[in-house]
């Protein structure tokens, strides 16, 4: 039996730590490793596991918690997967495997101490992980070697996502009081530019001005970042004044509060779209989760989510290559320009019905999670150890 230390977050609700607490559940599972945890720094001093639920169960809660920590013990292996990135304990592990994601492209700023080079994460046999082919080519931007770098996705939880009866869907949206003829779109990205919240809303005005019957539900992600939607609507309000019109305004709900794994299911289930006209993404673990639950979603193409999306259950945004003229500041990196025209119409398509029929979507939502269930990926990434 091989030893692992995973040197990472878990607790809170940020991406990295709900990655990380998900491979820990399949990986207690693998008879090959021992398993240990070491707790790495949160990135804001104030994220608080009380205040930032991580959603899972008390069972699984105690199976993330109850890892050991290992001491001064040597591992076989020790898998870092936090940010910034850090050559934590280099001395107890005989090999590191190093998690990085990047949205735009790496800079000093990722790396603690700022100065550290790539070389420094791939000495012998180690090597870094990433989730997406997107990802690896702005690591490879930066200096990774591309030989050193795996691309290992993350998956979803499909005992935890997957598609409502439609008797219970029903009962869903009416406890939102959404009305039968409604179309419900939804995001619960946080509201950052590269998110694209921006785009959803100007869309949405456009479709709610029409008078059509649709209703849009995002997530507030004040606690975790610190930015709150209101701030995008206030920051929208000079260019797009349409945005503060009763009529728009009346047609969102913005949801501030923790939600369970089962709150977040249903969210996706009782959707008629999950829409996430994303600039940069380093894997986009939404869109994933709402495919599972049966959900159409409407995403950028030519990034991180083309690795994940089949045609049965999304649309793919036209989109350019974005260019700093693009850009509210400057971003240091690589993104996409999505198509607002495009985001509009592909909505109108939700509204009107204008989908792949429910055959071909369900055997689509079938083999996405044969092939991306935490279970699977985890495999995948437990081999490299």
């Amino acid at each position: 039996m091989k030893t692992l230390c995973i040197e990472g977050w878990r607790g809170v609700n940020h991406s990295i730590a709900m990655v990380n607490q998900n491979q820990i559940l399949e990986m207690v599972k693998d008879p090959r490793f021992q398993l240990f945890h070491r707790d790495a720094p949160f990135f804001m001093p104030h994220w608080d596991r009380s205040k930032l639920d991580s959603g899972f169960s008390p069972e699984e809660r105690a199976v993330i918690d109850g890892l050991p920590d290992p001491g001064e013990r040597v591992m076989d292996t020790c898998l870092r997967i936090a940010s910034p990135v850090r050559l934590t304990h280099p001395s107890l592990a005989r090999r590191h495997l190093t998690f990085v994601v990047t949205e735009f492209g790496l800079s000093g700023k990722s790396f603690d101490p700022p100065e550290l080079q790539p070389s420094a994460f791939t000495q012998g046999e180690d090597q870094v992980i990433t989730p997406t082919r997107w990802s690896k080519a702005r690591l490879v931007e930066y200096g990774f070697d591309p030989d050193k770098v795996e691309v290992v996705p993350h998956g979803y939880k499909t005992d935890t996502f997957f598609p409502m009866t439609e008797e219970q869907r029903q009962q869903a949206r009416a406890a939102l009081n959404i009305r039968p003829e409604e179309t419900v779109f939804t995001n619960v990205g946080v509201a950052t530019w590269n998110k694209g919240i921006d785009l959803l809303l100007l869309a949405f005005a456009e479709l709610r001005l029409s008078g059509l019957p649709v209703r849009l539900i995002l997530k507030d992600h004040q606690g975790l970042y610190g930015i709150s939607v209101e701030r995008v609507f206030a920051e929208m309000a000079a260019r797009a004044p349409q945005l503060g019109l009763p009529v728009v305004r009346d047609g969102i709900a913005v949801l501030s509060t923790s939600l369970n794994l089962p709150q977040i299911r249903s969210l996706y289930a009782l959707s008629d779209a999950y829409v996430s006209p994303y600039r940069a993404e380093g894997f986009n673990l939404p869109v994933l989760e709402a495919m599972g639950c049966g959900t159409h979603v409407i995403v950028s193409g030519g990034g991180a989510t083309d690795d994940f999306t089949p045609p049965e259950l999304c649309h793919r945004l036209f989109t350019r290559p974005g260019t700093p003229a693009d850009a509210p500041q400057p971003v240091g990196g690589a993104f996409v320009v999505p198509d607002l025209e495009d985001l509009r119409e592909s909505m109108l398509q939700v509204v009107e019905k204008r989908l792949p029929p429910p055959a071909r979507r369900e055997a689509a939502r079938q083999r996405l999670a044969q092939r991306f269930s935490w279970a699977q990926v985890t495999r995948q990434l437990l081999d490299l150890c």
